[in-house]
């Protein structure tokens, strides 16, 4: 019986350790090779407003190209930057951290990012966020 037990631990810890090892080893995700889903800032932020689950459905770790007016541009404490396009909600709109250097982006300009929705947390979360234009 102790030999079942220790023949299936062993099983098990080798199958984690493989799929552990597949996917340390992934390409990371290029956010430039993907197709986004189109949308501008205040129909995102409502659609995560009126239902989180159905806008998780259809944004959640997908990428999307969202357009909107800045309101916020600024560094984060990693140093990345990041920008809060303006939605229909006074305080919160969608936060767009850049994976790269973007340069000088100013509040009032429209601007067009692709990332990839990661949550909402009071504002829509776009993490890999690239300037499309």
């Amino acid at each position: 019986m102790k030999r079942k037990i220790i023949g299936l631990a062993v099983v098990a810890i080798s199958v984690t350790l493989v799929y552990g090892l597949y996917i340390w080893n992934q390409p990371a995700r290029k956010v430039e090779d993907e197709k986004g889903i189109e949308v501008d800032a205040a129909t995102l932020f409502s659609d995560y407003a009126a239902d989180e689950s159905v806008a998780n459905s259809k944004y959640l770790n997908k990428a999307i190209e969202v357009t909107g007016l800045v309101t916020t541009s600024k560094k984060n404490d990693q140093g990345f930057a990041y920008v809060i396009l303006q939605s229909a909600d006074p305080v919160f709109g969608i936060n767009c951290t850049f994976k790269e250097d973007v340069g000088i982006i100013n509040s009032g300009q429209t601007i067009t990012v692709k990332g990839i929705c990661t949550a909402y947390l009071d504002d829509v979360i776009i993490n890999q966020a690239i300037l499309v234009r």
